[in-house]
């Protein structure tokens, strides 16, 4: 690959590299800069490049000043405002490397949805005018606030479904106006966001940024900004002369109050407007009558440190995604969210900054140095994947608190490489009181192996291995691995648990009609869609225990698993070779075909489980008759309509796959035919072929599968072997032959699983599908914290249909809903009730 720099921006191709950023795709273009997917071999991440025109680059003033305001910007603290990891010049270009994101930006929200929800706008707002403020606070104005420059990160979190950042902070746009670099309006503002002020040259300020906010505030409520003309000259004479229209008029079902809010931040005298970007989206939540969210904006320390300079300083080149044991197709099993690109925006976490995370200042002085390495750190070379042994190396890594010392050679990668356990860092015993960290050294993934918590400290070429046991039992919510203790998995059985029967469990039922199966509800919980063979049943909660059928929508086959995006906007029907996609707001609005498009492969059948990645970026669909999983870009589906070009490949399973969960980084597939397959998420994305990294055998019949709360345990249940079963996530890639921890006895044919009470207890639908006269269909309740110590975590069943299938817990935790495949209805019970 040449290490050529082209000439200008659109020139880079895949394979280039800038600054020690190897080009991977462009994502991005405008008429001053280019922006690319790009690898940083120094930190083995992928981030945003943005290059800027060489034009730029030629002027020294610009140079300059382009350094000074990156810095600056940098320096800002607020969770949303885009963090940037590096910028200066290379072989005279100027670039910007940022944290890549992978929800896409507002603009394209827009532009596919058109205008947005009250609560979904002001809340855009208000993480928009954090980001502002706090840039205020620092001196800097963005001059440049618009949708496009709202990036979103796709969670799954139901009171706040987007986390925004504010992009293109410290691009200089004053800069530009020094040197006279305007001709494009590029980086002086968009016309349709543009202060009166900042039009007529005269100084700007944090109400400069305010009034653009406005606009775009306007634009998510209504569609399209408020001076919208038909050419320039227009959009300008409106932004310096015209009374911004009245937003109720283009959208009745705002409250009254909406227009006044608006009229002030859209004042032409900056005076006029509001004292900050938050008293504005203060005074715009109360006009909308929008609460404020109950989540916290994100830590500061959740994002990776950022560092300017001139010029990308020199240092170690990390292995590009070597092959290693846990990872043969060579995938990057970064954390949830990490690792990921996005084509509109500045994506993929910094891997190193989350896994680094548990070290406090006082932990890691900004002074140590590797010399402070204990001279008692004995030297241990790590074998080649196909000569290691079993989970525990190297060496003295196993001994609490001691500090290993390993070669940094292209089998190291495999070591830093892992989970994030639970466990905290300790210092090495007789040596300093802190791990080791400098300019020159870097923090890499913390891994678990064999029990203990393994930190690589880079420095100097070598691989120092601090490490501590973790402790605890673990109870699928604390962060921390199960005990080390194993089982051998069940045979098949048609035995049946005993158990108490719960008699006062408040429950109240809906009929559907056909034969009820998968369940979605639907984030905000107002909604509830269920599959019933040749249709998809709309519920909505009326107020009353269970709600209420309001529609029928006919899609043929569509008799399996429903799965939301995590945004709410669309939902998947498994159907056939792939799943049939409807738009949710026009099902719940009845438009007479909701149904958006059908994702299709070229082969397979007996279409079960739809997985969705949290970005929205691809869908997974088990092929339950044709031992493979089928993957899909659902980004390009949604965005460009459905194809045959949506199609990525398969991943080929065990026999009869069905359920299917994910961390953000593993998939786990259940085979009826008596395993799981666990696959790299990311691999599956890019080679589908090639992504399982693990068969593990699993039982009898494994149906369904569900993740604990901090992804250290997969729950199972076994239809066949009548049975819960619980494997260690992390053994079920390291070491599978005792990846099983926890065996539960729970009913005849156990199906659907649900984790409630915050993940302290699952209910299992026993099904009792073969129709045995000595069991009964009812749900199961199970202590988790009771199965993982291995003592009697049956608390009782619960009565339940003819036929229950699937289980899920409305959003809120107060209700769960069970879907009974031949009564034709759905259960609604209190899980406050519950055993």
């Amino acid at each position: 690959m040449s290490e050529q720099v082209p000439g200008v921006p659109g020139e880079l191709t895949a394979g280039s590299y800038v600054a020690g950023y190897r080009i991977e795709e462009r994502i991005g273009q405008g008429g001053m800069a280019a922006v690319f997917r790009a690898y940083d071999q120094q930190l083995d991440r992928l981030v945003a490049l943005k290059v800027l025109a060489p034009a730029l680059a030629d002027d020294e003033a610009f140079r300059q000043r382009f350094i000074r305001e990156s810095r600056a910007a940098a320096a800002v603290d607020d969770p949303h405002i885009i963090p940037v990891f590096a910028a200066g010049e290379s072989q005279g270009v100027l670039f910007i490397a940022m944290r890549l994101v992978r929800g896409g930006d507002v603009r394209s929200l827009i532009d596919r949805i058109g205008p947005l929800p009250a609560g979904r706008a002001a809340e855009i707002i208000s993480q928009t005018a954090s980001a502002l403020d706090a840039a205020h606070a620092r001196g800097l104005v963005h001059r440049d606030v618009k949708p496009a420059n709202m990036l979103l990160e796709a969670s799954q979190t139901v009171d706040r479904p987007d986390h925004v950042y504010l992009s293109d902070f410290g691009l200089t746009k004053a800069s530009l106006a020094v040197t006279g670099l305007t001709s494009t309006g590029q980086f002086l503002g968009t016309l349709d966001y543009i202060a009166p002020e900042q039009i007529e040259g005269r100084p700007v300020d944090g109400r400069t940024d305010q009034y653009a906010l406005a606009c775009a505030a306007f634009e998510l409520l209504s569609g399209e900004p408020p001076f919208r003309r038909p050419d320039s000259v227009a959009v300008m004479y409106a932004q310096l002369h015209e009374p911004p229209p009245s937003l109720r008029q283009r959208r009745p079902d705002l409250p009254a109050g909406i227009d006044e809010v608006m009229g002030r931040a859209l004042a032409k005298t900056p005076a006029d407007r509001f004292g900050s970007c938050r008293d504005f989206a203060a005074a715009l939540r109360r006009g909308l009558g929008v609460a404020v969210a109950g989540r916290e904006s994100r830590p500061r320390d959740a994002h990776p440190p950022t560092e300017i300079a001139s010029q990308v300083a020199p240092g170690p080149v990390l292995p590009a995604r070597a092959e290693s044991a846990a990872d043969p197709a060579g995938a990057d099993p970064s954390p949830a969210g990490a690792g990921h690109t996005q084509a509109a925006g500045y994506s993929a976490p910094d891997p190193l900054a989350a896994e680094a995370a548990p070290a406090t200042p006082a932990q890691v002085p900004p002074s140590a140095t590797p010399a402070q390495v204990p001279p008692s750190a004995t030297p241990a070379q790590v074998p080649p994947p196909s000569a290691r042994p079993e989970p525990g190396w190297p060496g003295t890594a196993q001994q609490t608190g001691q500090t290993a010392r390993v070669s940094a050679g292209d089998d190291y990668a495999g070591l830093w490489r892992g989970d994030r356990p639970g466990a905290g860092l300790a210092a090495p015993a007789g040596g300093p009181a802190a791990p080791l960290a400098s300019r020159r050294s870097w923090l890499r993934s913390p891994l678990l192996v064999g029990g203990v918590c393994v930190v690589v400290l880079l420095a100097g070429g070598v691989a120092y291995a601090l490490t501590r046991h973790s402790t605890g039992a673990g109870s699928g919510g604390s962060g921390q691995q199960p005990p080390l203790r194993s089982l051998s998995v069940p045979g098949c059985t048609t035995g049946t648990a005993r158990a108490t029967t719960a008699t006062s469990v408040t429950s109240a039922t809906v009929s559907t009609g056909g034969n009820p199966f998968g369940i979605a509800v639907t984030p905000d919980g107002k909604y509830s869609f269920v599959s019933t063979g040749n249709a998809v049943r709309v519920l909505r909660d009326t107020g009353g225990l269970a709600p209420t059928q309001v529609r029928k929508i006919t899609v043929e086959h569509a008799g399996k698993s429903l799965t939301l995006t995590p945004d709410g906007q669309f939902l998947l029907a498994a159907e056939g070779s792939g799943a049939v996609i409807i738009n949710v707001a026009e099902a719940v609005e009845g438009a007479a075909d909701p149904v958006f498009g059908t994702l299709t492969s070229p082969s397979g059948s007996g279409a079960f489980d739809v997985l969705i990645t949290a970005d929205r970026d691809f869908a997974f669909v088990t092929l339950q008759n044709s031992a493979k999983m089928a993957v899909y870009n659902l980004t390009a589906a949604l965005t460009q309509g459905t194809s045959a070009k949506d199609f990525i490949g398969y991943v080929p399973l065990g026999t009869q796959p069905v359920g299917i969960s994910s961390d953000g980084t593993w998939l786990y597939v259940a085979n009826l035919g008596g395993t799981i397959s666990v696959v790299s998420l990311r691999t599956a994305e890019q080679n589908p072929a090639r992504s399982v990294v693990a068969t593990v055998k699993a039982g009898c019949g494994p149906a369904r599968t569900l993740l604990s709360a901090d992804h250290t345990v997969l729950w199972v249940t076994d239809r066949q072997s009548d049975e819960l079963l619980a494997f260690s996530t992390l053994r079920l890639r390291t070491d599978p032959h005792h990846a099983l921890v926890a065996r539960v006895e729970v009913g005849e044919v156990p199906l659907g699983e649900a984790l409630v009470d915050g993940g302290a207890k699952i209910v299992i639908a026993d099904s009792n599908l073969n129709g045995l006269t000595s069991a009964v269909a009812n749900l199961a309740v199970v202590d988790v914290a009771r199965a993982l110590a291995g003592k009697p975590a049956l608390l009782g069943y619960v009565p339940t249909g003819l036929l229950p299938r699937s289980v899920v817990a409305e959003p809120g935790g107060g209700t769960l809903l069970v879907s009974d495949q031949k009564s034709g209805e759905v259960q609604a019970l209190r899980i406050a009730d519950l055993p």
